[in-house]
Formats: C-alpha cells, sequence, structure tokens
C-alpha cells in the first residue's frame, strides 16, 4: 500500500514539473515574440524613403542644385582633374536607411559621348558577400571618390555616370560631360 502511494505521489510530482515546464516555456516564447515584433515594428524609413524617393536622376556639371526639400540629391562635382566626387545629400526632415547585400555602396560608368560603355566600376571590382546598411541623416550626405586616372583614357569628350546599388535596385543617378585632353 505504501509502495502505491509512493507511486502516484512520484506521478503526480512528475506531472506538476511538466506543467511547470510547459508554462515556462510559453511564456519565453511569449517574451522572445514580443520582443521581435517591437523590433520589427518600430522602423518606418524604408517605407518612407520608398514613397519619397523615385529613381532621382539627372545631370550636374557643376554639383550645386541648391537645396531641393524632400528628396535624396545625387551630385558629382570634379575635385581635380579625373578625380570626381559622388554625393548623394539627404534634403529629407528624416533619417533615410539604405540597406545593401553586399559591401559595394555605389557604382560608375564611363561612356563615350556615342554611348559605348569603356568602364564599369563592379565589373573589375570585387565586394565581400555582406548585408550591410548606411544611414544619412537629415542635412547630411554619403560622398564617395571616384578616380579616373588610372584608365588612361585618350583625348576625347565621356560621360561618367553615378548611382548608389541598395538591395532595391538602382537609385540616385546623376551623369556629368567631362573632357580629356
Amino acid at each position: 500500500m505504501e509502495r502505491q502511494i509512493d507511486k502516484r505521489v512520484f506521478f503526480i510530482t512528475i506531472k506538476v514539473e511538466v506543467i511547470l515546464m510547459k508554462k515556462i516555456i510559453l511564456l519565453l516564447f511569449i517574451l522572445v515574440t514580443s520582443v521581435l515584433l517591437v523590433g520589427c515594428g518600430t522602423s518606418n524609413n524604408e517605407s518612407n524613403q520608398d514613397q519619397q524617393d523615385e529613381n532621382t536622376s539627372g545631370s550636374n556639371d557643376d554639383g550645386n542644385e541648391g537645396i531641393v526639400a524632400g528628396k535624396m540629391v545625387p551630385s558629382l562635382t570634379e575635385q581635380s582633374p579625373l578625380v570626381y566626387e559622388y554625393q548623394v545629400a539627404n534634403q529629407t526632415e528624416q533619417e533615410i536607411t539604405l540597406k545593401f547585400t553586399s559591401s559595394q555602396r555605389f557604382d560608375y560608368t564611363v561612356e563615350t559621348k556615342d554611348g559605348e560603355q569603356l568602364h564599369q566600376f563592379s565589373s573589375v571590382a570585387s565586394f565581400m558577400q555582406v548585408l550591410g546598411e548606411e544611414q544619412v541623416k537629415p542635412g547630411e550626405a554619403l560622398q564617395y571618390t571616384i578616380e579616373l586616372q588610372e584608365l588612361n583614357l585618350t583625348a576625347g569628350d565621356y560621360v561618367l555616370t553615378a548611382w548608389m546599388t541598395p538591395e532595391d535596385g538602382k537609385k540616385y543617378e546623376v551623369s556629368t560631360d567631362f573632357s580629356v585632353n
């Protein structure tokens, strides 16, 4: 008789422990789910960016477009012969986040005036396959240097075109004409 009572107490104890473990697992699941939902639901940058920014493109020879409220403004400015600065300025009132699937942030091409592509940066460069992002606060800009001396261009007229390479495709394209004497 005493042995049957011990078995019952043993099984009751195991049932209570199983019930407690299930409750603990359920609470942990709810906690982890809540943290994930809160973390994923706090950022509106990408959707706002998509609404505000269509594929901005244009030509800019001097880099001085002035302030264009509500847009990301690309520019190409000659720093010295065959050295250009590609800049994308945040003229919006909110921080913009650009997400990338590799270490590449921008690309550029050099073409003849007739449209023949002579060089594309990404075709000769290597990039790490890592996720990344760039955050641009209002009034700030991303800046990249483009050096064309190594291309050994012959005398003539050319077109330099640069753009950002975020995960959602080519953005903030801008072109400028230049000559080599």
